[in-house]
């Protein structure tokens, strides 16, 4: 199958990086009007002053969608687009909320059915209520420092909490601005989580961090820091 590659060189004083996108040679078109073309994005980032080499890779999905006004709306998704995914079974009026930010009609509301009265119940004996046992809220993975963000190549670097817990076996999942994002603890700085800023996010943006499925971090960042320290190259395509 052949595919449609997209290369990208950035530089920086201290940063090489190299970014390809693999994109699948035909769209996936659902029944709903959504069209997404699948894609891979491969970053490999090196650092020349530490000896570093450093690779991410991240399937995505670009989709647009013809609003009922006739706009075309284009989004960037995380993940690959398939008639398995939550987006190709949607609505009509959910795509509309989500890609053309129209809400949808509310429902007619229904008079309230008239009931005939119920006999009262006597009195019974009531059990005591067994008390309930809150959940032992997790510890925090970041302490909410940021050492690293660039707008230019979408990397942003989170402090982690110290003593660092152990991460051994465990999944973590990132979500900025409501988007997937993709992290990896930094194996030149252990202390630091790295994470791809995911298309079209502004800052400021609110990170949630889950570890297992448990939220351990809930908070806003405000963007100050962030810079776009990278000159990205013209797009070639073989």
């Amino acid at each position: 199958m052949r595919r449609k590659i997209k290369l990208f060189l950035a530089f920086s004083a201290l940063l090489l990086t190299t970014m390809c996108k693999l994109y699948d040679e035909t769209p996936v078109t659902s029944t709903n009007g959504l069209s997404c073309q699948n894609y891979t994005d491969h970053r490999f980032f090196e650092w020349g002053s530490e000896k570093y080499h450093y690779y991410l890779r991240e399937e995505r999905a670009e989709c647009t969608y013809v609003c009922p006004d006739g706009t075309v709306k284009q989004s960037n998704i995380s993940g690959k687009f398939s008639a398995s995914s939550p987006l190709s079974s949607a609505s009509k009026a959910d795509l509309d909320l989500q890609f053309c930010d129209i809400a949808p009609e509310p429902a007619p509301t229904k008079p309230p059915a008239s009931t005939s009265p119920t006999p009262t119940a006597s009195p019974t004996a009531q059990a005591s209520a067994t008390p309930t046992i809150s959940p032992t809220p997790q510890p925090p993975l970041l302490s909410g420092g940021v050492t690293m963000c660039d707008t230019g190549l979408n990397l942003i670097s989170f402090r982690i909490v110290e003593p660092a817990p152990d991460l051994a076996g465990k999944t973590i999942t990132v979500q900025i601005a409501d988007r997937e994002s993709t992290c990896a603890v930094n194996p030149t700085n252990p202390s630091l989580l790295t994470c791809t800023i995911p298309a079209s996010v502004t800052f400021p943006a609110r990170v949630v961090v889950r570890l297992d499925g448990a939220v351990v971090n809930d908070f806003t960042y405000d963007g100050l820091g962030c810079a776009e320290i990278t000159t990205p190259m013209p797009t070639t395509t073989p």
